[in-house]
């Protein structure tokens, strides 16, 4: 298998592997599942799950949104609740729509 970083990961439509991230505050690595791409705001976030919780199927915990940044090649996740609520109103419609 060929090695993809994260970004490369999340980009590629047919990428079913698990998605590995490295806190900044931390420094630890975490293990997440993406559950969509969603455009907003001329930016691109994805929204992933802690791998444990998707595991367990625990879905209630819901997803965590992070904004993609191509150019800096850095994948940050997002704090500003507005832009939560936005993507995951998107990916909301976008799942009734069968578009995920």
């Amino acid at each position: 298998m060929e090695y993809k970083n994260a970004i490369e990961q999340l980009l590629d439509e047919e990428n079913s592997e698990t998605v590995y991230l490295k806190s900044d505050e931390t420094g630890e690595i975490e293990a997440f599942e993406q559950m969509a791409l969603v455009p907003f705001d001329n930016s691109l976030y994805a929204i992933l799950m802690r791998k444990e919780d998707f595991e367990a199927g625990n879905f209630d915990n819901g997803g965590m949104v992070f904004k993609i940044d191509e150019k800096k090649q850095k994948v940050t996740i997002v704090e500003d609740d507005n832009v939560i609520y936005e993507v995951f109103d998107i990916y909301d419609r976008m799942f009734e729509e069968g578009q995920n």
